[in-house]
């Protein structure tokens, strides 16, 4: 494997990144509208220069607490299969070039099938920094049903 770059953000208490090549942009965080019957797993919607944008709020998906919203909070846009996606996180602390000797893959016993987006564990000042595949956050149930959230804004 080769090194790669990383932006790492921060999840409450912990400290986890995503390769910057699943990285579009990373915004300030703004106020999200709320829609009816959206998936609990949407925390709302924001309009990012004319595209309507699904935001998922990582602390709550992992079970990490709530997000207190800060001058800091930031949301990370990522496309999948079209789609643009965002990610609230803490706050971003920096972008990270990271060795190959500094990136393991994440050991067998943790990586299940609940836990595939867990991709890489990398190593930095004797701190460990969990490498997430943003684009594995949600079951391909859950993104379909982004497609419904579509049709139904649309028709708004």
């Amino acid at each position: 494997m080769n090194g790669m770059q990383i932006v790492v953000f921060s999840l409450n208490e912990e400290i986890c990144g995503v390769d910057t090549s699943q990285v579009k942009e990373i915004v300030q965080y703004e106020k999200l509208a709320k829609m009816p019957k959206m998936p609990n797993f949407i925390d709302g919607i924001f309009n990012l220069r004319g595209m309507v944008v699904p935001v998922v709020n990582l602390n709550g998906r992992f079970r990490l607490g709530n997000t207190e919203i800060t001058k800091k909070t930031k949301i990370i846009i990522i496309e999948i299969e079209k789609k643009l996606i965002g990610f609230i996180v803490n706050d971003v602390i920096e972008i990270l070039p990271l060795a190959a000797e500094s990136i393991e893959n994440t050991p067998e016993i943790i990586k299940k099938s609940y836990n595939c987006y867990l991709k890489y564990v990398g190593k930095k000042d004797g701190k460990l920094i969990s490498i997430l595949d943003l684009s594995n956050i949600l079951t391909d149930d859950e993104f379909d049903k982004l497609d419904i959230q579509d049709q139904e804004m649309a028709a708004l």
